[in-house]
């Protein structure tokens, strides 16, 4: 297990062909925690997130399991996908 960075940067996450864009707070090599507003997602749910590269334009697209979900909208992941390269990541993410 990875030590948790702060992060400030959004992600999109993508559900049933929609996208939709959320705050990353913090992140490590195998998981990251996700704000959510109507903080529906559910644990053991798998979800599908793309995250911007600083040195890229292309995302790049994890898959992760939702952990855990607070009443406020936060939303434990990880990562299913190989190690997250948390240095590369953050920037802008085109919608």
């Amino acid at each position: 297990m990875g030590r948790r960075l702060p992060t400030d940067f959004y992600a999109i996450e993508l559900a049933d062909g929609a996208r939709y864009l959320r705050h990353i707070a913090n992140m490590s090599q195998d998981g990251l925690l996700m704000e959510s507003p109507l903080a529906d997602e559910r644990p053991g749910q798998t979800v599908e997130l793309e995250l911007p590269q600083r040195k890229s334009d292309q995302p790049l697209r994890i898959k992760g399991e939702v952990v855990y979900v607070t009443r406020d909208g936060r939303v434990g992941i990880h990562v299913k996908s190989p190690s997250l390269p948390v240095e590369a990541l953050g920037g802008s993410e085109s919608l």
